[in-house]
């Protein structure tokens, strides 16, 4: 063999061609001494030592070999949750119809998930839908009464048969004392779903919280000139009954949920809708508002605030009525009839709800911050500072034009006041007052302690410490067909739709549970109660909450969510069948603020959450909400003939529901958060210059360091989280019955990156909470402090500008800092 000086073997020279055109300036000689199985053994050694430390492209602290003090038991549940769904080749071919021998039986995970994800979209069904909201609807079903009772054992029976839970004699020995060992037991109990032995089933049961609620007694309204006792006029506070809609004979009578109890007589003014910005514009045009009852409308903030405004500014009394301005192109002014003869509002409709501020803190009043259990220790009701204090009744926009008509030609147009201000009933004038004559108000209301219940349902899967939780609240004032019902009967067709595939073998990779929130009419009772008194096990279990409250009450698609989820809804809009010939699509993902039942999972807990509806649109049918006309007959000929929708949403729920537990990633986005914070601080920055307050500039350029910082830590965890997601996909596809000590590695890794994802929002939280209220602990967004339904991010900051004048501003700017710099470091290795 010939050797160069540097040990190098060399060809021998006549074996050496100095020149080939076709093949290159060097072409070696005949092969020499090694033969061709031992290049492919060395190859295959080669690979194996490369594979067992993972390619260079993965960042170092992802690589197996850099993952330290591995949990053994974490990362094996990973493993079996991913790959033993894919072993289950009978249950799979069950589910697609195919022959158990065939090689489609053993799919990759993708192939698994789209032939799960086609199963369940042909469920869902009008007729199924349809009657299941007819069965809501048929009878009144108020928090606390017996309608609501009696719907508890309803969904209780209805829910085991559609999942296959244990069949039960009587559903009643399923409901549970909030507090007690059995409902605990039911709550946190982990199935074992990866052990080979392992037999569990989906399981059913309620809670029973006991909570303030009211009785509502008699309500008078009347008109009387100052110095003459005998009524002008007398108001009638009850909604027609309608031939056309045989439910509205049994409705209730309308009232403000919370509502002061009492009396008041005073002059009238009306007060635009009763926001700080309309009282403070009255008080600058020296119309008084203190000891007068004031009339405002619907529209803008929440109604709780509303009267809260009113009572800050010296008011006795409040009256609010739905106007048509509210109603788009839809009004009797522009030639469409009433309700039931058409689809503009029906003059006698009355929105009842409540009026507890709903921005300071949600649930019982009377407990805030603690479960509302049989004996817990209450504050009395006037120390519950959410709560009026003064008298407040709902009224038909055909009431309020009386009253508008006594304040004609006193105080100034309401044209004069500010825009908007001035509402759109036809032939009326809008005048602020005070009216010469007096009004009269009665509201006799009775506040008692009344028991409330929760529904759960739980479908094991194979994490039960990353649960997915969907939640739709049960009660309504009246009926409810659009609030709550459709979103209950669009329950029922995703629960049909699970309940099938579980039945056919599919198991979730994540537990699936399932909430019917009582009492969220009154202030997120039901939802808030459970909250808080499982509030450790919600942030330690609990990776993402989806809510579902009016499923259908137009044709306009709407969506709020995390940032962190807005990505997955957009995907799983996308991936919904089109039912009509509207265009299904969400171009815009708003943020949450709060009037519905994830607040307690992401103000309070900050679990991330998502809100999805079709709400109206300007032409599309006015919804009566809150009134006896949210009714089966209006969605029925209004709402949704033939429940085109409702299918839509209940296939939207059901996809949304499968993207979540089956995916091996948690479908959480945190670099969309940190994208989304940037416009945060652009919009708190933009209204702390526009406040006039001096803006302490080195504190803001603090914040946004942070917001780079958390930007920074997202994309080094999304880096990361690519890397690992194509050599799990190997594995799956060429993994065994057990895992080896490198795959358990990676799963550990993956186990380890999906906690990151599960809890870096809870780094928003903040113990002592926002100012004022205490029980609002998110950082990142809130409720507008004097909105209520509307979100304000950055809320500490901004509000620190835009309502208490610069008040405590750099100490806010300086918890936030701190709080951007824990979301980062969550977020890293």
């Amino acid at each position: 063999m010939d050797v160069n000086e540097k040990g190098a073997w060399t060809p021998p020279a006549d074996e050496t061609p100095a020149w080939d055109q076709e093949r290159g300036p060097y072409r070696r000689g005949p092969r020499r001494g090694v033969s061709w199985r031992t290049c492919v053994v060395g190859l295959f050694v080669a690979g194996m030592l490369l594979w067992q430390c993972m390619p260079t492209m993965m960042p170092r602290r992802t690589r197996p070999c850099h993952a330290k003090n591995v949990d053994k038991a974490a990362a094996d549940r990973l493993y079996y949750a991913l790959r033993g769904p894919l072993a289950k080749a009978e249950a799979l071919c069950q589910i697609r119809g195919g022959d158990t021998s065939s090689s489609k039986c053993y799919p990759s995970l993708d192939e698994r998930n789209a032939a799960l994800e086609t199963a369940f979209l042909a469920v869902p069904q009008a007729e199924s839908i349809r009657d299941a909201l007819q069965r809501y609807t048929s009878h009144v079903h108020r928090a606390g009464d017996e309608g609501d009772q009696a719907s508890v054992v309803q969904l209780l029976n209805e829910w085991s048969e559609l999942l296959g839970a244990p069949a039960v004699d009587d559903a009643s020995t399923l409901i549970y004392e909030a507090g007690s060992a059995e409902s605990r037991a039911a709550m946190e109990r982990r199935d074992d779903l990866w052990r080979d032995d392992a037999t569990v089933t989906p399981r059913v049961w309620a809670d029973t919280y006991s909570v303030l609620l009211d009785e509502p007694g008699e309500a008078r309204l009347s008109v009387t000139e100052a110095e003459r006792p005998t009524a002008l006029w007398n108001a009638t506070l009850t909604e027609d009954v309608l031939s056309d809609d045989p439910t509205s004979a049994h409705g209730l009578p309308p009232f403000h949920g919370y509502s002061a109890p009492g009396s008041a007589s005073a002059p009238l003014v009306y007060a635009g809708t009763g926001s700080h910005e309309d009282f403070a514009r009255l008080l600058e045009l020296g119309i008084p508002v203190e000891g007068r009852i004031v009339l405002v409308r619907y529209g803008g903030a929440f109604r709780g605030l509303k009267v809260r405004a009113a009572q800050e500014y010296g008011a006795v009394g409040v009256l609010i009525y739905s106007d048509p301005a509210e109603d788009g192109e839809v009004t009797a002014a522009k030639g469409y009839e009433a309700y039931p003869h058409g689809p503009a509002r029906q003059p006698s409709s009355i929105q009842r709800g409540s009026v507890q501020a709903l921005s300071f803190y949600p649930g019982d009043p009377t407990t805030p911050g603690t479960p509302s259990y049989r004996n817990a220790t209450r504050l009395p009701r006037e120390k519950a500072d959410n709560l009026p204090r003064i008298p407040s009744l709902p009224l038909s926009y055909a009431n309020a034009q009386k009253l508008l008509a006594y304040l004609r030609g006193h105080g100034h147009r309401a044209s004069d006041v500010r825009d908007h201000f001035a509402g759109a009933l036809p032939d009326t004038e809008y005048w602020t007052g005070p009216s010469e004559v007096v009004v009269h108000m009665t509201n006799d209301i009775h506040p008692r302690q009344k028991d409330i219940w929760n529904v759960y349902a739980v479908i094991p899967g194979y994490l039960d410490d990353q649960r997915v939780m969907l939640g739709n609240h049960r009660d309504a004032w009246v009926f409810g067909a659009g609030d709550p019902s459709s979103g209950t009967a669009v329950f029922h067709d995703v629960l049909k739709g699970l309940g099938e595939l579980y039945k056919s073998g599919w198991r979730p990779m994540r537990t699936l549970m399932f909430a019917s929130w009582d009492a969220e009419e009154y202030g997120l009772v039901g939802s808030t109660e459970f909250g808080e008194d499982f509030s450790s096990f919600v942030q330690a279990n609990v990776a993402m909450y989806h809510n579902l409250d009016m499923a259908v009450s137009g044709t306009r698609l709407q969506a709020s969510a995390s940032p962190s989820l807005a990505a997955l809804l957009r995907r799983v809009v996308k991936a919904t069948p089109r039912h009509t010939n509207h265009t299904l699509e969400l171009s815009h993902v708003g943020s949450l603020g709060s009037g519905s039942d994830y607040t307690v999972f992401l103000q309070h807990l900050g679990v991330p959450s998502t809100d999805l509806s079709f709400k109206r649109g300007p032409r599309d049918p006015v919804y009566h909400y809150h009134s006896n006309y949210d009714s089966f007959a209006w969605m029925d000929q209004y709402g949704d003939p033939g429940f085109t929708y409702h299918v839509t949403m209940a296939q939207a729920f059901g996809l949304l529901a499968l993207r979540s537990v089956d995916a091996p990633f948690l479908p959480i986005e945190a670099m969309d958060y940190a994208k989304a914070l940037h416009t945060y601080h652009a919009d708190a920055l933009q209204a702390a210059t526009s406040s006039g307050v001096d803006v302490p500039k080195a504190a803001f350029q603090a914040l946004h360091r942070a917001v780079n910082d958390v930007h920074q830590a997202a994309m080094s965890l999304q880096y990361r989280q690519t890397a690992l997601a194509g050599h799990i996909r190997h594995i799956l596809r060429h993994a065994h019955h057990k895992p080896s000590r490198r795959v358990r590695r990676l799963m550990y890794i993956a186990h380890h990156l999906n906690r990151q994802l599960q809890t870096f929002e809870q780094r928003f939280l903040d113990r002592a909470g926002l100012r004022d209220r205490p029980w609002y602990r998110h950082l990142g967004v809130a409720p507008g402090r004097w909105l209520g339904y509307g979100s304000t991010t950055f809320p500490g900051v901004t509000e620190s500008f835009t309502l208490d004048r610069g008040h405590n501003s750099e100490h806010e700017l300086a918890r936030l800092t701190h709080a951007l710099h824990a979301v980062a470091q969550s977020l890293r290795w």
